[in-house]
C-alpha cells in the first residue's frame, strides 16, 4: 500500500512578488536608452496601493472567473453546472464574452511572468539580451501565465491498471495568453546596464505584458487522458486561454522595483 500525499506545484508562483512594486526613475546605471517614468505607469484596478506610484498586476485567476462567471450569468445554470463549478471544471469546450464592461475588463489587463531562462549580460559591452520563451515547459501554444498540478503521480510507483484504484489522480489547471492570431511567444530585446546595476539585480528579472482582450476573447478546454504505461496518472488537464493584444512589454527587476526596458519585442 502506497502512501499518498497531494503535491502541488505552482510554477508562476513568483509572480505574485512582483504584483505591487514602487517603480523609480531609472538612471544612467540602468538604462540608458529607456528610463520611463513612475508618474507615467497607469495602474490597474486590480490592485491599490497608498504609497507613491503603485506598479500592479492582474491575476489570470481572477480574470478567468470574471470571464466564466459573466458567461454563465447570462442563464440559469443546471444543476450539474452549479457541482461542477465548485471543483472548479468547466462545463462547455469554449466560451466567449463581448461585455467585457460587465466584467470590469473593458481596459488594459497587466500580466507579470519571472524571466528564469533566456536573459544573457555582456559586461564588456554593458548589454543585457533577452531571448526569453515564455511557453513553458510543454511548449504551450501561448504564454503560460499560471500552471498548477495538485496529485500525485504514479510514475516508476504503480502499473497503468492500478492507478486510479491506488488514487493516482492528477488535475493541471493551465491559464495561457494568446497574442492575437499568432504563435508568438519569445520575448527579445536589448538593454543597456552597468556592471553595478546588473550585480544589483541579482538575476532577478520578470516580463511585463500589457494588452487588452479582443475578441473571442477567452477559451476554455478539458483534456482527459488515461493511465499508460510510460505515464500511470489519471489525468484531467484543464487550459484556459485569455486572447489579447499585447500593446507593451517592459522587463523590470522586481528586487530594485524599477523598468529596465520597455523596448522588448514578441515573436515566434
Amino acid at each position: 500500500m502506497f502512501h499518498l500525499k497531494t503535491k502541488r506545484v505552482l510554477s508562476n508562483a513568483t509572480s505574485a512578488l512582483v504584483c505591487v512594486l514602487m517603480l523609480a526613475e531609472v538612471g544612467t546605471q540602468a538604462n540608458a536608452a529607456a528610463v520611463p517614468s513612475a508618474a507615467n505607469i497607469e495602474a490597474s484596478d486590480v490592485v491599490s496601493s497608498s504609497s507613491g506610484y503603485p506598479f500592479v498586476c492582474d491575476d489570470p485567476v481572477a480574470i478567468r472567473d470574471r470571464m466564466v462567471n459573466q458567461h454563465t450569468s447570462a442563464g440559469l445554470p443546471s444543476l450539474s453546472d452549479r457541482f461542477l463549478s465548485l471543483i472548479r471544471i468547466p462545463t462547455g469546450n469554449q466560451r466567449s464574452n463581448s461585455d467585457l464592461a460587465k466584467a470590469n475588463l473593458a481596459r488594459d489587463v497587466t500580466f507579470v511572468v519571472p524571466a528564469s531562462y533566456g536573459i544573457r549580460y555582456q559586461a564588456e559591452k554593458h548589454r543585457l539580451t533577452v531571448n526569453a520563451d515564455l511557453s513553458g515547459d510543454d511548449n504551450q501554444a501561448g504564454i503560460l501565465l499560471k500552471k498548477t498540478i495538485s496529485g500525485p503521480s504514479g510514475r516508476k510507483l504503480v502499473v497503468a491498471p492500478e492507478a486510479r484504484s491506488k488514487g493516482f489522480i492528477q488535475h493541471i489547471d493551465i491559464i495561457e495568453l494568446k497574442a492575437g492570431d499568432n504563435k508568438k511567444t519569445t520575448i527579445h530585446g536589448r538593454v543597456t546596464l552597468s556592471p553595478a546595476a546588473y550585480a544589483e539585480a541579482n538575476g532577478d528579472y520578470a516580463i511585463v505584458l500589457k494588452g487588452h482582450l479582443v475578441p473571442p476573447y477567452f477559451s476554455d478546454r478539458i483534456d482527459h487522458s488515461d493511465p499508460t504505461d510510460d505515464e500511470p496518472t489519471d489525468i484531467t488537464t484543464r487550459t484556459s486561454r485569455l486572447y489579447v493584444d499585447i500593446t507593451a512589454i517592459w522587463l523590470i527587476s522586481p528586487q530594485r522595483g524599477v523598468v529596465l526596458s520597455k523596448a522588448l519585442r514578441l515573436s515566434k
